[in-house]
């Protein structure tokens, strides 16, 4: 059987427009080839995408041994560790996956409602009437010390502002185009190089303190952070897990869980400055935890913030009427799947609505992934959101610079708008209603 068509452009084309403007191409790709497409980059290769949710169940559901993650071998790989539940694999990874579970239990996570609420409304209180801004920043801002206090539990104040600005520096660096074609030569050499190296280096020694800092604290369990919590974790064999597994871990949540939550943030709020019913709605009765979900559920469909999951299929694989032979780097498209038109009426339109009359599906939103290797912290992710623009959209009025939608551009493995969501504040609220913590 053929493989699946593949875009009538030069390798090094493709490459440069999934750099600049991934989505372009991804739409492209729908337009011209289908479900499914045999994309090639330059110098990494073929890739195989499908977009159709059976596909993608197929993909997920398949034996983990079968379609192992070929996140090793992407430029995040070696910043994540060989350690990280990112690039693990098999036993491994099912070990690792069990060890942090009960930290992003439901009931756990509601100990981390009122850090999220704090860290929101501190934010809120420095923004001026009148004031033009870019809310991506501000939203990086609350959700990476939400990461410190909840995650990381930096008690020690010079280590707290060191370790900000060491992953700051190291989340900058790594925005610009050069460093994304940087981290993919860098990839196919399987280890950090240049600077990158250098500001990895520096955020690694400073938790590598907090780690030690933690072993010397003792009564770990009496604490609530997460990283007291998967030190207290052991195996089915009583072996905790290793400084090294813990840096690995720490990085993967701080990259899974700091500008993906602030990116889907200042996506919401981009996407409803621009329909001005959905605001209306959920501004008109905040408390409507329906609607607030259902607004978190479109957003995370229609500004999925990472485009795509690869797997190394160890043996062949049927993407509709095509095998997939075993030795490809194959994956399911985010972005595609959750933009399928089969699937979705009007997959361009942001209709929270969509979402009020039912669920939505396993296969056919896929922001988190799925499977075995669904992210880990979903839940967590969705209820920073719910706390977070509950905050916002109840205190603050915002209002649109430039009506026009602000495009999708890549930073670092995300796609972000194109201007940070860039908003003018018309009003704020300085007495915040309480509310009890959001339910996980």
């Amino acid at each position: 059987m053929a493989l699946p068509p593949s875009l009538a452009l030069p390798p090094v084309v493709q490459t440069a427009r999934w750099i600049v403007r991934p989505t372009a191409l991804l739409d492209k790709a729908r337009q011209d080839c289908g479900d499914v497409v045999t994309l090639n980059f330059a110098p990494a290769g073929r890739f195989i995408l499908t977009s159709d949710p059976a596909d993608v169940r197929r993909l997920f559901t398949a034996p983990p041994d079968e379609v192992p993650t070929a996140t090793a071998n992407s430029p995040i790989g070696p910043l994540v560790g060989d350690h990280s539940l990112l690039t693990l694999n098999g036993r491994e990874h099912l070990r690792q996956r069990k060890l942090l579970l009960p930290s992003f239990h439901g009931d756990r996570l509601r100990a981390y409602a009122d850090i999220i609420e704090t860290e929101a409304h501190a934010r809120i209180d420095t923004w001026q009437p009148g004031a033009e801004m870019r809310l991506q920043p501000h939203m990086s801002a609350i959700t990476l010390e939400v990461i410190l206090r909840a995650v990381f539990g930096v008690e020690d104040k010079a280590r707290h502002a060191a370790l900000r600005t060491a992953i700051e520096d190291l989340i900058l660096f790594t925005a610009s185009p050069k460093a994304i074609l940087s981290a993919i030569v860098t990839t196919q050499r399987g280890k950090l190089t240049g600077p990158l190296r250098g500001k990895a280096a520096a955020m690694d020694a400073l938790l590598y303190e907090e780690i030690a800092s933690h072993r010397a604290h003792g009564s770990l369990e009496d604490r609530e952070d997460i990283l007291s919590l998967m030190m207290c974790a052991q195996d089915e064999d009583g072996h905790a897990m290793t400084d090294i597994e813990l840096r690995d871990e720490l990085v993967t949540l701080l990259l899974a869980g700091h500008e993906t939550t602030a990116t889907s943030l200042s996506w919401a709020i981009e996407r409803l400055l621009r329909t001005p019913h959905a605001l209306a709605r959920v501004t008109d009765d905040i408390d409507d935890d329906a609607y607030l979900d259902a607004v978190i559920h479109e957003t995370l469909r229609s500004r999925p913030v990472v485009p795509i999951v690869g797997r190394t299929l160890q043996a062949p694989m049927t993407f509709g009427a095509y095998e997939i032979p075993a030795g490809s780097f194959a994956g399911a498209s985010l972005y595609g799947t959750n933009h399928n038109p089969a699937v979705y009426d009007e997959p361009k339109a942001f209709r929270p609505e969509r979402f009020l009359d039912r669920k939505p599906d396993t296969y056919a939103w896929i922001p988190f992934g799925g499977g075995v290797r669904r992210c880990i912290g979903a839940a967590f992710a969705q209820m920073e959101m719910k706390i977070i623009l509950r905050a916002m959209l109840s205190r603050a009025r915002l209002e649109a610079v430039d009506l026009r939608p602000e495009r999708v551009r890549r930073r670092n493995i995300t796609f972000v708008p194109e201007h940070g969501t860039t908003v003018r504040v018309r009003a704020v609220d300085r007495v915040p209603a309480r509310r009890e913590p959001v339910a996980a």
